[in-house]
């Protein structure tokens, strides 16, 4: 039953990992003031793009790369309407999202069309860390990414109330 409990454990975390990025993206755009409710959307194409490079190149390096410039790509069409156009944010927010669903879809009809796999990123375990029983087995016997995301929530506090950078976006946020 301990063997189930700790796999169970284990899997929650590494597959929370893609939620705990975009929250922690969707955090740094809320303290600057801007609501962004198409971050599933910007998740689908970016999931889709990386997969797709992956089935097709095998590089999971360059899968990470395509789906960080294709969030970017989609943030920036965010800004557009939102900054530019001056749409109402939570509308444009819902539209994205509903895009980023319906073309991720398409994409993956017209250009894959059925189910396949591709392998992710290997567990890396710390070592003495990855000895304590239950523990070490759920937190310290896992993938480079979620190691990242687990550093990135204490950098990203940092950044946003330790530093000028962070005042600013803080201090936009008060007052778009």
């Amino acid at each position: 039953m301990e063997v189930i409990i700790i796999g169970i454990a284990r899997s929650a975390i590494r597959l929370a990992t893609p939620y705990l990025y975009a929250s922690i993206g969707e955090t740094i755009g809320q303290l600057s003031g801007v609501l962004n409710l198409g971050v599933d959307g910007v998740m689908l194409m970016g999931a889709f793009s990386a997969f797709y490079t992956v089935l097709k190149t095998g590089n999971l390096i360059l899968g990470l790369l395509v789906a960080i410039v294709v969030g970017g790509i989609f943030g920036l069409l965010i800004a557009f309407i939102n900054v530019t156009l001056k749409a109402e944010q939570g509308i444009s927010g819902i539209g994205v999202y509903i895009f980023g669903l319906g073309l991720s879809s398409l994409l993956f009809r017209t250009m894959i069309g059925t189910v396949q796999t591709v392998s992710g990123f290997s567990p890396l375990s710390i070592p003495l860390l990855s000895n304590i029983p239950i523990v070490g087995e759920i937190f310290f016997q896992q993938n480079i990414l979620v190691y990242g995301a687990f550093a990135l929530v204490p950098i990203s506090w940092f950044i946003l109330n330790k530093t000028p950078l962070g005042l600013s976006i803080r201090a936009v946020g008060q007052h778009p």
